[in-house]
């Protein structure tokens, strides 16, 4: 018996339907293993670079924060001069530009329907300390025995915190209250603008200049 085997384009593609030989399997899953680690990378890199803009943007808000509070602290002052826990008299705003000298000063914070004036005076204290700028209140203006100021971190990495005072008829000064020609110091009196300059280790300095509201009224 002679059997006959069948030739011809149905044999051929049928040994070419039979799949993928083993090398071509490898290579392929080679080509996917690298193209997933570059797809990985890739998306690595933009969630790495999206976590570092938002704490750019969290910095901001928080640099933003703090200078509003300083507006708001030193644009407020009020010419009321404090006694401090040993009833000694202390100016209305005291400030120095040694290092951490604590500026002191006497400001209007909430609305008071309770009082005459309709306001409400705070004693705030500023303090640059370990790179980080301090901010403490008192509950009462003078201070009594005992009694401790609440304190909290405003901002941090800071690298320097300066205020200048501007008098009615000299040139900016880096303290204040100014003494007269006597070498006393009006515990009352206010300067007529405010310089205040902020740098951070990182979004470099801040500067703002504030005018005072002159007023001859006594709170």
């Amino acid at each position: 018996m002679i059997h006959k085997y069948a030739t011809g384009p149905r044999c051929h593609a049928s040994s070419k339907a039979q799949g993928f030989t083993l090398l071509e399997v490898l290579i392929a899953l080679s080509l996917f293993a690298v193209l997933s680690a570059m797809a990985f990378g890739g998306l690595n890199q933009l969630l790495s670079q999206h976590q570092q803009l938002q704490h750019k943007q969290q910095r901001f808000v928080d640099l933003q924060s703090a200078i509003q509070v300083l507006e708001r602290d030193f644009s407020q002052l009020a010419p009321r001069s404090i006694r401090d826990a040993f009833g000694d008299p202390q100016a209305a705003l005291k400030g120095s530009s040694s290092p951490e000298f604590t500026y002191a000063l006497s400001t209007k914070t909430w609305f008071n329907p309770h009082h005459a004036q309709g306001v409400l005076l705070q004693r705030i204290g500023y303090q640059l300390q370990d790179q980080k700028l301090w901010r403490s209140y008192h509950g009462q203006l003078d201070v009594a025995i005992g009694t401790t100021p609440v304190r909290y971190p405003l901002i941090d990495r800071v690298t320097a915190f300066k205020v200048r005072f501007l008098p009615t008829q000299t040139p900016w000064i880096n303290f204040w209250p100014p003494l007269d020609s006597q070498g006393k110091a009006n515990l009352k009196k206010l300067p007529r603008a405010i310089e205040i300059e902020l740098t951070t280790a990182d979004l470099g300095t801040i500067t703002r200049i504030l005018e005072i509201p002159q007023s001859g009224a006594t709170l």
